[in-house]
């Protein structure tokens, strides 16, 4: 894992940092692609963090953590392996203002996604970052309190009632470049 100087006629020492590195991680629900290609081009015009992730729905907001990235697969994993099916239904536009700039696409109450929301941020000794877990898939974000209703009248009718079988949980963290990239994908059961 670290290597050695060749030159050692200098007393370096080699220390485990590790202990104090941490790293970002989040866990979301990639979209399959026939929903992606109905958000793509709302999120491409009205997103700007379209470029840096492709839709999901976020299961475990972005944390910082020192547990290695081994560690947190295997929470994640041992979580998700407890989840034989799910279905998410996705239905209206929805928003978080005045609290967050975000507009959305819904997904309808889900008690199995609930539950591995909690589950997995006790598992992760993390704070729950809101009163209520809200799953959506983000549409637009940045929109100025006046332009809230414009943008969604234009995104509403892009936005259809759907369904989708899950097939795998992802956990993801950012790359050089600051895009986030599946580093683990953790299938279901059932999907």
């Amino acid at each position: 894992m670290y290597r050695r100087l060749a030159d050692t006629s200098h007393s370096f020492s080699c220390q485990d940092f590790s202990g104090r590195r941490s790293s970002r991680y989040a866990v979301v629900i990639f979209l399959p692609p026939e929903l992606d290609s109905i958000v793509a081009p709302l999120r491409e015009r009205f997103d700007p963090d379209y470029g840096v992730i492709s839709s999901h729905v976020t299961i475990v907001f972005p944390f910082e953590s020192t547990k290695s990235l081994d560690d947190v697969s295997l929470i994640v994993r041992d979580e998700i392996d407890r989840i034989r099916s799910l279905e998410i239904e996705l239905s209206s536009i929805g928003d978080f203002y005045p609290s967050f700039p975000v507009i959305c696409w819904r997904v309808k109450d889900n008690v199995t996604l609930t539950t591995a929301h909690r589950r997995l941020y006790a598992r992760l000794d993390l704070p729950l970052p809101h009163k209520q877990y809200s799953p959506h898939v983000t549409v637009a974000r940045e929109i100025s309190h006046h332009r809230v209703m414009l943008v969604k009248e234009k995104i509403v009718s892009y936005l259809p009632d759907e369904k989708f079988r899950v097939r795998a949980v992802d956990l993801v963290s950012p790359v050089a470049d600051h895009n986030w990239v599946s580093v683990r994908t953790f299938p279901l059961a059932a999907g």
